[in-house]
């Protein structure tokens, strides 16, 4: 029987809050229940154990974020989009830090719904790169060239490796952005040759 006040959805509310504040390390079941006033048992009458809930926060963090993509690029096409896809991307990241690195991750975490789930994320990558004329090899390289260069700024930002510069860390984001726009108009144009 179930507690009165507790349900799994305010259970997957407490372990989004715990997984943000102290991170993957920090994250246990005993602490989850300690901070919802229960018994660790009594989580496994609306849970399966924590697998299964690290699990349904990466999908819903999958689902938050494709959503941000989508949302960032509707109506907008090459450049625009591809600002607009970076902007969102990064934007998920800062405001959602442990919770991306569950998502990216969760090769390492063997989650396999969420391994799949992550997949997602290339969908909205792969259109913006095909709008650009860039398909099939080229189009993987493409996808992987863009995702490189977000995830791997966002990561700089977390290890605090742009803080020496005295160049402005919006300006670098723009001017890789640039970059990459500048390679798929090539590789586009290539394409068409």
């Amino acid at each position: 029987m179930a507690y009165k006040g507790i349900s799994r959805d305010r259970i997957v509310e407490a372990a989004r809050e715990l997984l943000e504040r102290d991170g993957l390390g920090g994250f246990s079941l005993r602490t989850l229940a300690a901070s919802l006033g229960v018994r660790v048992s009594s989580l496994y009458n609306h849970i399966d154990g924590q697998e299964e809930l690290l699990t349904t926060l990466g999908l819903r963090g999958v689902d938050e974020l494709c959503a941000a993509l989508e949302t960032a690029v509707a109506g907008k096409r090459r450049d625009v989009a591809l600002f607009a896809l970076g902007r969102a991307y990064r934007d998920f990241a800062r405001a959602h830090p442990q919770l991306y690195r569950l998502i990216m991750g969760a090769h390492g975490l063997r989650l396999p719904a969420l391994e799949e789930s992550v997949t997602r994320i290339s969908g909205p990558i792969f259109r913006l790169v095909e709008d650009y004329g860039i398909d099939g090899t080229a189009g993987i390289h493409a996808q992987r060239l863009l995702r490189s260069v977000m995830h791997g700024f966002y990561a700089h930002e977390q290890l605090g490796s742009f803080t020496l510069a005295e160049a402005d860390r919006e300006e670098s984001y723009r001017f890789a952005l640039e970059s990459v726009a500048a390679q798929f108009e090539r590789m586009g144009g290539e394409g068409q040759a």
